[in-house]
């Protein structure tokens, strides 16, 4: 029973950790309400890195996402001639996931050089290669081309295409919470 227990906290506690993007609200006008506005359109996307394979078709679902929670949240169509401008940003940087050696884990690295003369010393070894992209999402007064709002997410990029547009999903719905 209490292996049960520890059993099913350590998952929870896993898969929560696992589906967490990280969203950050850097800028916003003290008097912006999205409710103001009835028109949106989108800016030419930016985008630097290592982008990889599958960039356009994430971006173009992105880009249906926000459209979606926009008309969601009131602005009921996109326009040639609109109120606010949605301007994205994206970067992506590959990074290398390391740890160090210890005698625990890697009893390999433990040399014999003679009577009683043992070494080991740790290292940092690399364990595995993964993308991290960061989105930024900029409202734009279309009048007076001023942001009105800025936030940026962080996120692992996954290489399953589902699980990505998934995270993609929640990531907009937790930066449309943030708007006012």
């Amino acid at each position: 029973m209490l292996f049960r227990l520890v059993f099913f906290i350590f998952v929870s506690i896993v898969l929560a950790g696992c589906s967490s993007v990280k969203i950050q609200v850097t800028e916003r006008e003290t008097d912006f309400h999205l409710d103001a506005y009835r028109s949106f359109d989108f800016y030419e996307i930016d985008a630097s890195g290592d982008l990889g394979e599958s960039y356009e078709g994430n971006l173009a679902f992105l880009k249906e996402e926000i459209a979606k929670h926009f008309v969601y949240r009131g602005l009921l169509r996109k326009s040639d001639n609109p109120e606010i401008l949605v301007n994205i940003g994206v970067w992506v940087e590959e990074k290398t996931q390391t740890r160090e050696t210890s005698l625990v884990s890697d009893p390999g690295t433990f040399n014999y050089i003679g009577q009683r003369r043992y070494t080991w010393k740790s290292e940092t070894i690399e364990v595995e290669t993964y993308k991290k992209g960061t989105v930024t999402v900029h409202l734009v007064d279309a009048s007076k081309n001023a942001a009105l709002w800025v936030a940026t997410a962080d996120e692992v990029l996954l290489k399953n295409p589902d699980r990505m547009r998934d995270r993609i999903v929640k990531g907009v719905e937790k930066l449309f919470e943030l708007i006012p």
